[in-house]
């Protein structure tokens, strides 16, 4: 499975199945993907019904059985369409300290 979506610095990629794992809470109705580490601003599913969200070994995970728009406040929408899918945040590679590291929001 190789698809892929990307909104600013979160990725949601296609996994095969869902894991078992925690049930994550919504945060004013919504289930949030990313939040932006200097604005607060989220990467969030605002039409929540018929979506499964989970965290396991510090990863999240959506099942959703249609179609889903994930909204941000500095980015254009994107629609995930249905299926299983983990939540990862873009990396970057510095090549001059020689490091990978999360790109921040």
């Amino acid at each position: 499975m190789n698809e892929f979506y990307q909104q600013g610095d979160v990725i949601l990629e296609a996994v095969g199945e869902m894991p078992l794992g925690n049930p994550v809470a919504t945060e004013q109705g919504h289930f949030i993907l990313a939040r932006g580490e200097a604005t607060g601003h989220a990467h969030r599913i605002e039409s929540i019904a018929g979506v499964e969200f989970i965290e396991k070994d510090g990863m999240f995970y959506i099942h959703n059985a249609k179609p889903v728009m994930v909204r941000h406040e500095e980015h254009k929408p994107i629609i995930i369409p249905a299926g299983i899918w983990r939540v990862r945040g873009v990396r970057e590679y510095d090549h001059f300290a020689e490091e990978a590291r999360r790109v921040a929001d």
